[in-house]
């Protein structure tokens, strides 16, 4: 019995678009496999730096600056004769705890708010809303250069810095999440079942809103990590010795023009790589959670 020419032309079609699928996500799971592993690798220079760094990162030696790179010295040194590899796996720490830490007490505090805003509505969800947009319309530079200047540099006015700007993300992602769950059925479940309106948003509204939450979390870090290295390259951020990618690229900048490139380039491949990785994860992150 012969097979209609009709079957085997959709035959045709269908085998291509499975292997065109098949190959996008053999792609897609070993690009994903590089943002962890990026991740990894940032997560354990950031812990085990001191240990690691061959050269004393704030030490200066002026008989050796702004030599290029070599086996002694794999990333050259800046104009105080201080080794840039060393530093740069230093910065991460700093980069790293400043960002994370304020992304994190943001979440804290966007996230319940946002909840409470979502779930009770009225006036005061509005509220809570139009406070959030009031705050991001501020400009970060202009607005940490008022605070910094009246207050001095220093890494706990950057987290508050950092929290200060995504609080506001957290506050309305959560609120446009929990918007919807308001009717759902088994909210009124739990409202007959007699729980008080906070152990609703506990157990049943803030789990729901976890999934988008957890994306964003990865996607304001290296927002955070922006704002962190633009605030230092203007020395607004943390002080200097103390290494920071930021402050890294405005020190070398100005030897780019003279060839000794190096001092600027490789804290500022370090900035592109976390933003990347970062951004990587919040999108993979985003594309679980839909699926």
């Amino acid at each position: 019995m012969s097979i209609p020419s009709q079957d085997l032309t959709l035959d045709a079609a269908i085998q291509p678009a499975q292997a065109l699928r098949f190959g996008r996500v053999r792609r897609a799971g070993r690009l994903t496999n590089v943002y962890w592993v990026l991740f990894a690798i940032f997560v354990f220079v950031a812990i085990f730096a001191p240990l690691i760094v061959p050269y004393d990162p704030v030490k200066a030696n002026v008989a050796e600056r702004l030599l290029a790179p070599s086996w002694h010295h794999l990333f050259g040194t800046d104009s105080n004769g201080m080794d840039v590899f060393s530093r740069v796996l230093s910065a991460t720490r700093t980069d790293f705890s400043v960002a994370i830490g304020g992304v994190a007490i943001s979440v804290l505090l966007g996230a319940p708010l946002g909840a409470i805003s979502g779930y009770t509505g009225g006036l005061f969800g509005e509220a809570l809303s139009r406070v959030a947009e009031m705050l991001q319309s501020i400009p970060i530079f202009l607005f940490a250069l008022m605070v910094l200047a009246a207050l001095g540099n220093s890494k706990a006015l950057l987290v508050g810095m950092i929290a200060f700007v995504t609080t506001p993300v957290f506050l309305k992602l959560t609120r446009s999440v929990v918007l919807p769950l308001r009717s759902r059925d088994f909210i009124a479940s739990a409202r007959c079942a007699g729980l008080r309106p906070g152990a609703i948003m506990a157990r049943h509204v803030l789990p729901n809103a976890l999934g988008p939450i957890a994306s964003q979390l990865s996607i304001s870090c290296a927002y955070a990590i922006q704002i962190v290295a633009g605030l230092s390259f203007l020395g607004l951020g943390v002080k200097i010795p103390e290494p920071e990618w930021g402050s890294m690229i405005q020190q070398g900048s100005e030897y780019v023009l003279f060839g000794q490139w190096w001092v600027s380039v490789f804290p500022g491949v370090a900035v592109l790589l976390a933003v990347i990785t970062f951004g990587g994860l919040g999108r993979q992150l985003s594309a679980w959670y839909e699926h």
